[in-house]
């Protein structure tokens, strides 16, 4: 639809307008609708119909096309993925399909541009250590964290440990990729 096209057009430039200033871009693309979570992993209303197959064609062309035009510095294969994404084909439960999902969007990132940071990123630290050794196997550049006080705890030493010993465990650089301290 031509209303999906404007806003895309108002992102590109928007983008192309931060980079003019110095800054560097990350793309999260969340395949939905709407704002995607632990707790809302819908699979866009255009994919629904979609077989696993079919759906892994379309993660990586749509992963492509939004990575060409945006031209990210980072990209960010989904928004808190602990429950996976695109439910319910790539629900972690069946992990070989959700790391087939996710390959495809890291392979998408890496054919438009080899050097991109591909980021996964988990919400909160519990379960982190478990949720990244399933990820072994997948080529990706950083793990993101979201670490919000109000609903992961208020304890920085375990979330610094946890950091450590991501960062360890996977040679990768950690991110807070969402955080907040409201109160």
């Amino acid at each position: 639809p031509s209303d999906e096209h404007s806003s895309f057009e108002e992102v590109r430039s928007f983008s192309e307008q931060l980079k003019e200033k110095g800054f560097r871009v990350w793309l999260c693309l969340h395949y939905s609708d709407w704002w995607a979570d632990p707790q809302k992993q819908i699979t866009p209303e255009a994919w629904e119909d979609l077989d696993y197959e079919a759906l892994k064609d379309t993660v990586y062309e749509y992963s492509k096309y939004v990575i060409e035009n945006i031209d990210p510095y980072m990209v960010q294969i989904g928004n808190e993925i602990n429950v996976g994404f695109l439910h319910p084909e790539g629900e972690r439960s069946n992990l070989e399909q959700f790391k087939g999902l996710l390959q495809q969007g890291i392979a998408a990132s890496r054919a438009v541009n080899s050097e991109i940071k591909v980021m996964l990123h988990y919400a909160g630290y519990n379960g982190a250590v478990s949720f990244f050794e399933d990820m072994n196997g997948l080529d990706y550049d950083q793990i993101g964290l979201s670490y919000y006080p109000v609903f992961h705890g208020k304890n920085l030493v375990t979330l610094a440990s946890t950091m450590a010993a991501l960062s360890d465990a996977h040679e990768k650089d950690i991110i807070l990729a969402e955080t907040a301290y409201p109160f």
